[in-house]
């Protein structure tokens, strides 16, 4: 599913909405992420997040579901055997701010989407699981492969 990045390694960043419909059955994009996901979890390929997509996906954890089975969804996310999570360091927010200045003011692009980008590039991974119409609109310019499962399966 994901494409090799130059060291060969099998990548594929997948983006906090995926997660959040994938952990939350109750709504309608879950059926849709759901295998893609399972199918990611059971294979050698790694998962890539970094500590913003990390925060956020707890975020929704802790407001959606009561605090035990939030800090277990936290628990098991954070844990996976093929989970590589990336530090937000000083190198990656400059690059996230150039990022954000770059494609803010034409494309719409957000904060916390520029820091996916800048996670993307720094580390070369070219494939990006998500539900954002953003990352579509810049695939061209991140020359990342963008899968989008709910898309997939309306």
């Amino acid at each position: 599913m994901g494409a090799k990045n130059e060291a060969g390694e099998k990548l594929i960043f997948v983006d906090s909405n995926i997660w959040c419909y994938y952990f939350d059955k109750r709504l309608p994009e879950h059926q849709s992420v759901r295998e893609p996901i399972r199918q990611i979890l059971m294979s050698s390929q790694e998962i890539v997040c970094n500590t913003i997509v990390v925060m956020e996906i707890a975020h929704y954890l802790v407001r959606h579901f009561r605090e035990q089975d939030a800090r277990s969804k936290i628990e098991h996310f954070i844990h996976l055997s093929n989970m590589r999570i990336l530090d937000f360091d000083a190198k990656a927010m400059s690059e996230s701010l150039g990022i954000l200045l770059n494609y803010n003011y034409t494309h719409g692009l957000g904060g916390r989407d520029s820091t996916i980008i800048a996670s993307l590039n720094l580390h070369k991974i070219k494939t990006l699981m998500t539900h954002d119409d953003v990352f579509k609109r810049l695939s061209d310019e991140t020359h990342c492969n963008i899968i989008d499962p709910v898309e997939r399966n309306p």
